[in-house]
């Protein structure tokens, strides 16, 4: 299988590196736990093998170009949380409890203003 190579942002401005995939072994338990570690953290197996080789190198992920894996990390819960909250939403909506729904996003939003230091007016 060729996968088309990945571009990131190199450290001279105005070029950029390719990624390319490349291709390690491992005994099918080995994969097992490493995709479970992996998942565990949720990151991707690919993710879990760049960064912890990287970091036995001495090389912090930010210096390579790579990101931050808690940044990674962060957006993924986001982005999870996000998704949950849209199936909670029109299950909410389905069995007849918008007035509930729209009181929880009103007490958010008050919340929100609050700690943000806004008006909860």
């Amino acid at each position: 299988m060729s996968q088309k190579p990945v571009r990131r942002p190199a450290d001279e401005a105005g070029k950029s590196e390719r990624q390319t995939p490349r291709t390690i072994r491992f005994y099918d338990r080995d994969w097992d736990r490493i995709e479970t570690y992996a998942l565990m953290r949720g990151m991707t197996t690919t993710e879990l093998i760049r960064t912890t080789v990287l970091a036995a190198l001495g090389e912090e992920p930010g210096a390579t170009g790579f990101g931050c894996p808690l940044a990674a990390q962060v957006e993924r819960m986001f982005r999870y949380t996000h998704i949950l909250a849209t199936a909670m939403r029109n299950e909410m909506l389905k069995d007849g409890r918008g007035d509930e729904l729209e009181e929880l996003v009103r007490s958010a939003r008050d919340l929100q203003d609050k700690l943000s230091g806004g008006s909860a007016d």
